[in-house]
């Protein structure tokens, strides 16, 4: 009998379906999980609240014939992080040397052309930390917690991720995020009306890059 997971603070759509047995696009492409599909779009964004449908897992059984070996590949899909860093211009911070601790694992690696940060981790990882080496620069990495663009809490978030919001991130409209909205509006060549309209979450969304 299906059943239905709460989201919590952290979560993504990943992370659900490894913590139930299921491989991601499973959920998301489940009949029942159309209407959060709809509304999220993204399945690493999920909101706190948000209802994900998760159905019976299935048996399948395979017929092979004794006396034999037989080798079973089970298939493991890691999720993926995805970071792009600017400097305050806006421009790719290219060229970095960096070292990335996901739940204690360490990798190292160079920005590329883009600044990215891209990196296979476990779908159940929550917290890391980037250090550029070169400026001894550490941010910490709080995965899955990133709210969706349409909320003013995920828009404040990717703003001040790109520099442009220096303020709380607690979903309220203050002067400060009002103000970080117009800048960025104008940089994108829209309607400064200081309002998270959907053009400007759509544009938020593809600068952002998530």
């Amino acid at each position: 009998m299906p059943i239905t997971h709460r989201v919590q603070q952290g979560d993504c759509l990943v992370s659900i379906a490894e913590s139930y047995g299921f491989f991601w696009e499973t959920l998301w492409n489940l009949p029942a999980n159309k209407p959060i599909r709809d509304i999220r779009r993204d399945p690493t964004v999920l909101l706190a609240g948000d209802e994900v449908v998760i159905p019976e897992r299935t048996i399948k059984d395979f017929v092979r014939p004794t006396g034999a070996r037989h080798t079973f590949r089970v298939k493991n899909i890691p999720a993926r992080l995805n970071l792009r860093l600017h400097d305050e211009g806006g421009r790719p911070r290219s060229g970095l040397e960096y070292v990335l601790t996901i739940d204690g694992v360490e990798t190292t690696g160079t920005t590329d052309a883009d600044g990215a940060v891209r990196a296979p981790v476990s779908p159940t990882a929550r917290r890391g930390t980037l250090l550029l080496v070169a400026s001894a620069e550490t941010f910490t990495l709080n995965l899955g917690h990133l709210d969706p663009v349409d909320t003013v809490r995920g828009a404040q978030a990717r703003l001040a991720q790109m520099g442009t919001y220096v303020g709380d991130v607690d979903g309220s409209l203050n002067p400060a995020f009002v103000v970080a909205l117009r800048s960025f509006q104008l940089s994108q060549g829209l309607s400064e009306t200081g309002e998270l309209d959907p053009s400007t979450q759509s544009a938020l969304r593809e600068a952002h890059g998530g």
